[in-house]
């Protein structure tokens, strides 16, 4: 299920794809086999990814992912800190 996701920017700390609507971001309460951070781990990266942020299952638009823990944490703090929008 939605194996070719479209990425849109991809460079050595982060990568954005467009999320289509009725796929999860993430494991969570939901039972889903696939997610968005399955198929870019498993199939496009190859290691852990770390969502910056979510778009709800019915929503479609761009998500971005972190390729490392200290990129996560410097994206977050951006978002945080109201220096990215």
């Amino acid at each position: 299920m939605h194996q070719n996701l479209n990425i849109l920017y991809r460079d050595d700390l982060l990568i954005a794809v467009a999320k289509p609507s009725g796929m999860v971001v993430h494991r969570g309460w939901a039972n889903d086999s696939t997610t968005v951070a399955d198929i870019l781990r498993d199939g496009i990266v190859g290691h852990a990814v770390h969502a910056v942020h979510r778009l709800d299952r019915g929503t479609s638009g761009v998500l971005l992912f972190a390729l490392n823990p200290d990129a996560a944490r410097f994206v977050n703090d951006e978002f945080e800190s109201g220096r990215a929008e």
